[in-house]
């Protein structure tokens, strides 16, 4: 956020070299099967040598999911086995 402040505008080999080094420490991230949840300037830190750190994983959420890789067949849906007292009261009267 310091850098922001500073200069105010930067320039497009600076914006596109601190956009790359945030996608690869997001991607590291995402490797772990963590998702971040609360990237924003304030999060996102600038060591002694001028790269990217992440910073405030307290939102951070783990997650087993997998990306899709491409031309993958979309996975079959499993059937819901959440039941209601409703349905359960249903399911009791009328066992069609």
């Amino acid at each position: 956020m310091n850098l922001l402040i500073k200069k105010d505008i930067l320039s497009e080999d600076e914006a596109r070299f601190y956009i790359a080094e945030t996608l690869l420490a997001l991607d590291s991230v995402h490797k772990l099967h963590y998702i971040h949840r609360d990237l924003k300037p304030d999060n996102i830190l600038i060591d002694k040598d001028g790269h990217i750190k992440l910073s405030d994983f307290g939102l951070c959420k783990h997650t087993e999911l997998r990306p899709k890789k491409l031309n993958e067949p979309p996975a079959k849906k499993e059937e819901s086995t959440v039941s209601t007292a409703a349905s359960k009261r249903k399911t009791i009267l009328d066992p069609k």
